[in-house]
C-alpha cells in the first residue's frame, strides 16, 4: 500500500519562488503541493476550509505576515506543522518564528537539502533550523535538532545581567524615573536598555516584553 502523501500548502508572495519550489518538490513521492497563499490572511482561511499536512510559510507577506499567521495557524489547527522559509537570517526572526508555533526554520538560499531535512525533522516531531544558523544555539557540530525549549532557552541569553536588573523592574512594574533611582544609572540609560531588549527579542512593545519575561521565566 503506497505511502500517503504530505499535503502541502506554500504561503509566499513571490511567483519565482513558488514556481522553483514546485521544480524542488517535483520528484518527491511523498509531498503534493495542495494549494498556494500570496499572503498570510489567504493562508489562514485556506487552512480554515481545506486539509493540510504542512504550510511552507515566507515571513515578510502582505496582509498578514508569516509569524502573525503562524500563531493563528498553529491556535486553530495545532496538528498542521509549519516551515518558515525566509530570507531572514538573524537570531532574533528565529526565535519569534519558533515561539510563534513554527516546526522548522529554513532559509531560502539553504538550498533542496536543508528542506528536504525539515520535512524530515517535522515528519518526526522534531524542530529543524538551516544548518547556516546552528551556531547560534550549540557550539557542536554534530548536533541538528533542538528543541522549542532550547529556543526559549536561547533567548534568555540574549539579555545581559544589567538588561536583567532593569526587566526585572519593569515586570515590578517600576517606572523609567523609579528604576533609574533603584539602580543609580540615568533614565536615558533605563531606556536604552529597554528599547535593547525589544530589539533583540523582537518584541513591539514594554506589555509584550512583560509577558515574554514572565511566560519564560526571565526574571
Amino acid at each position: 500500500m503506497p505511502e500517503q502523501k504530505m499535503k502541502l500548502l506554500v504561503a509566499d508572495d513571490h511567483r519565482l519562488f513558488i514556481d522553483g519550489l514546485k521544480f524542488i518538490l517535483k520528484d518527491e513521492l511523498h509531498i503534493e503541493i495542495a494549494g498556494f497563499a500570496l499572503n498570510g490572511k489567504e493562508a489562514i482561511e485556506k487552512c480554515n476550509r481545506e486539509e493540510f499536512d504542512v504550510v511552507l510559510m515566507d515571513i515578510n507577506m502582505p496582509v498578514i505576515d508569516g509569524i502573525g499567521a503562524t500563531t493563528e495557524v498553529k491556535r486553530l489547527h495545532p496538528h498542521i506543522k509549519i516551515i518558515i522559509v525566509s530570507m531572514l537570517d538573524n537570531i532574533s526572526s528565529v526565535i519569534k518564528a519558533i515561539e510563534a508555533g513554527a516546526d522548522a526554520y529554513v532559509l531560502k538560499n539553504a538550498g533542496s537539502n536543508d528542506l528536504a531535512e525539515a520535512f524530515k525533522a517535522i515528519h518526526k516531531n522534531e524542530i529543524y533550523v538551516s544548518r547556516s544558523l546552528e551556531h547560534f544555539f550549540t557550539r557542536d557540530p554534530n548536533k541538528k535538532l533542538i528543541t522549542k525549549s532550547e529556543y526559549i532557552r536561547f533567548s534568555s541569553t540574549l539579555i545581559t545581567p544589567r538588561e536583567k536588573d532593569v526587566l526585572k523592574l519593569i515586570v515590578e512594574g517600576f517606572t523609567n524615573p523609579e528604576i533609574a533611582g533603584k539602580l543609580s544609572i540615568s533614565v536615558a540609560t533605563v531606556e536604552t536598555h529597554r528599547k535593547n531588549m525589544l530589539a533583540k527579542l523582537s518584541l513591539p512593545n514594554t506589555a509584550s516584553l512583560v509577558k515574554f519575561a514572565i511566560e519564560n521565566k526571565l526574571v
